[in-house]
């Protein structure tokens, strides 16, 4: 098979996930209000704390998890909002992908015993570059 751009596999790779990982979290920066989204995730913190605490009496313990759900479904929500702009051009990405990349082997940890295909390399490089993206552009 034959990597467009006469990249390299894992080359073509890394520039396809730099790519995808920064669209998706510039998408997710400006259709999420970062604000509330901080505040959620620091009062989700704060029950969590608070649910430890209670856990010795059920009747407090379930009134909190009730709160910690509601908080967790507000989380949610925003989190997917996002998903409606990038979804359908990631389907069509990989549909290409697969037909491009097919059984290829794009890369080879010397950690890990076995091979990794288009895959398996995408998954492992958009957690290190999503991460990356995240904190420079202070996306939570």
């Amino acid at each position: 098979m034959v990597v467009p751009f006469g990249l390299g596999p894992i080359t073509f790779m890394t520039l396809s996930v730099i790519v995808i990982t920064l669209l998706i979290t510039v998408v997710q920066k400006f259709t999420v209000d970062q604000n509330v989204m901080r505040e959620l995730k620091a009062d989700s913190k704060k029950m969590r704390k608070e649910l430890k605490a209670v856990k010795d009496n059920p009747e407090k313990f379930q009134q909190h998890q009730k709160k910690m759900m509601e908080l967790s479904m507000k989380q949610m929500k925003m989190s997917f909002k996002p998903m409606m702009y990038y979804m359908i051009p990631l389907i069509l990405f990989f549909t290409w992908m697969r037909n491009v990349m097919g059984e290829m082997v794009v890369l080879r940890p010397p950690i890990w015993p076995w091979e990794m295909g288009y895959l398996g390399t995408y998954i492992l490089l958009s957690i290190f570059f999503s991460t990356i993206f995240r904190k420079i552009l202070k996306v939570n």
